[in-house]
């Protein structure tokens, strides 16, 4: 089966339960990239919490990429410069953020160029995960967010326990339809501009790098990669993925912690 890209999300997919790089799935992409095969690592990840990732694969060295913040940053891991960014409406965030008050939510957004996340709210479990998902990201506490931020926001994650997030989700879709937001796990609310997803985000760059559909193999196993995965000539679901996903997948493969993505690579035979 002729594959030239291959998409994977991280958390759930790519890494294991302790967020690390299996070997077996370490092997499997390295030796894709030596046939020739593009990866590209898709994660609402900011750039910096993917960048180790990237490095680890050599992307550098094999054309690879990087699609950030759920597509809106694309990546050339060769040149290190963005082939595309999609930033959020700067003067929606005061709206925002009042919103999340109004719903006893934290938010937080990113200071890209600084490669920190921005809160007002301290101690926060989820906003600490999120720091730690991000291969230790800087967090910084501020007094007032909105005049924190930095001009150009590229999303916002609004953070809480899952039934409660459950709750908020149709309310923000509802009250800000300009945007695009979606869980991207039961306790994140991913908040970014209209038309950010993971599978426009692929579509834009395979047009760009003049691969086929059909040449695409997408990886994943939450909410925000459904899209993708449903896109991809041959989408791939973890076990560990939600029932969603699964519906939607050509193949499912083995759970993220029995390196699934190898497993999927040498069971499809790509």
């Amino acid at each position: 089966m002729a594959c030239k890209l291959v998409v994977l999300d991280l958390d759930g997919t790519l890494t294991n339960s302790e967020k690390k790089l299996p070997k077996e799935n370490y092997e499997a992409l390295m030796r894709l990239q030596k046939k020739g095969v593009r990866i590209a690592l898709a994660s609402g990840r900011p750039t910096y919490g993917i960048q180790h990732l990237a490095r680890e694969l050599q992307l550098k060295d094999y054309n690879g990429y990087i699609m950030a913040y759920n597509g809106g940053f694309v990546i050339d891991c060769t040149t290190g410069k963005a082939m595309s960014r999609n930033i959020l409406p700067r003067d929606l965030f005061s709206e925002l953020r009042e919103a999340s008050k109004e719903y006893n939510a934290a938010i937080i957004t990113y200071d890209d160029a600084n490669d920190t996340i921005l809160t007002e709210t301290e101690g926060n479990k989820w906003i600490e995960h999120e720091a730690w998902l991000n291969n230790q990201m800087n967090l910084k506490v501020v007094a007032d967010i909105n005049a924190a931020a930095p001009a150009e926001l590229p999303k916002c994650l609004m953070v809480g326990e899952p039934e409660h997030m459950a709750e908020i989700e149709p309310l923000m879709q509802k009250r800000f339809p300009q945007l695009a937001i979606y869980r991207s796990s039961p306790f994140f609310l991913e908040i970014v501009p209209q038309g950010v997803d993971k599978a426009k985000s692929i579509d834009n760059l395979r047009k760009m790098i003049d691969v086929e559909v059909s040449e695409i193999a997408a990886f994943g196993d939450g909410y925000n990669d459904i899209s993708m995965v449903e896109y991809a000539g041959i989408g791939v679901a973890m076990a560990n993925g939600c029932d969603e996903i699964k519906k939607v997948a050509n193949f499912i493969s083995v759970s993220n912690d029995e390196a699934g993505v190898a497993y999927a690579i040498d069971k499809l035979g790509l």
